[in-house]
């Protein structure tokens, strides 16, 4: 597990800028400010300061199920929907990809092998939404994806009973379905799964079922 003290700080970001809202409502402006913060953190905590699009969703995912657990709330409060490759952000190409790209945060490139991933290029200037416990949790959670790849990431994510439902449901509509947080959060209640080897084999992702993580509640 990448261990990190509580006065390490990503992007030079002064402590005192670490303040959570406690506005009942969020603005969509407040909403994608949050992505974006959240978005930027991931990026700055993995290897090279780039992720896959797929890999870097579901990141997001599992942070936002983590603060959902630990502290009632996701971080993002953004919405997820299923789709085959497992939860993503919902409109992610323009809410995630499109907005990094615009404040001059990330952008997606293309490379020899036909991979697109998104690379970081600054931080923002500060972080309103995420604390030094929330900059912890990015580090585990990007840690524990870190080295896989978009179809380990997806499959490990299809053991979700919050996806499984979602996508089940698109199946049966044809429309997309917005994964169901609360059911979603089931797959890390007891334990966390990036408190375990990471994920880069089929092999882990086996024996991490095998110790029942993913189980249908």
């Amino acid at each position: 597990m990448l261990e990190i003290s509580r006065n390490d700080v990503y992007c030079a970001v002064a402590p005192e800028f670490w303040v959570v809202s406690e506005l009942p409502f969020m603005e969509s402006n407040d909403k994608s400010q949050r992505l974006i913060e959240a978005a930027s953190a991931v990026l700055h905590a993995a290897p090279n300061r780039s992720l896959n699009v797929v890999v870097l969703n579901k990141v997001l995912f599992y942070l936002d199920l983590a603060a959902l657990r630990d502290r009632g709330d996701t971080i993002t409060h953004n919405a997820y929907v299923a789709i085959q490759n497992g939860p993503v952000v919902a409109r992610y190409q323009q809410r995630l990809i499109k907005s990094l790209e615009e404040r001059g945060i990330a952008r997606q490139i293309s490379q020899w092998n036909g991979s697109k991933p998104i690379v970081l290029e600054a931080c923002p200037k500060h972080f309103e939404f995420l604390d030094s416990d929330a900059m912890i949790t990015v580090a585990d959670v990007t840690n524990f994806f870190v080295d896989a790849t978009s179809k380990i990431a997806s499959d490990f994510s299809h053991m979700n009973s919050g996806w499984k439902l979602a996508w089940d449901r698109y199946l049966r509509e044809g429309k997309p379905a917005a994964v169901n947080m609360r059911i979603a959060m089931q797959q890390i209640v007891e334990s966390d799964p990036w408190m375990r080897v990471p994920l880069s084999s089929d092999e882990e992702i086996l024996a991490a079922a095998d110790d029942a993580i993913g189980d249908d509640w």
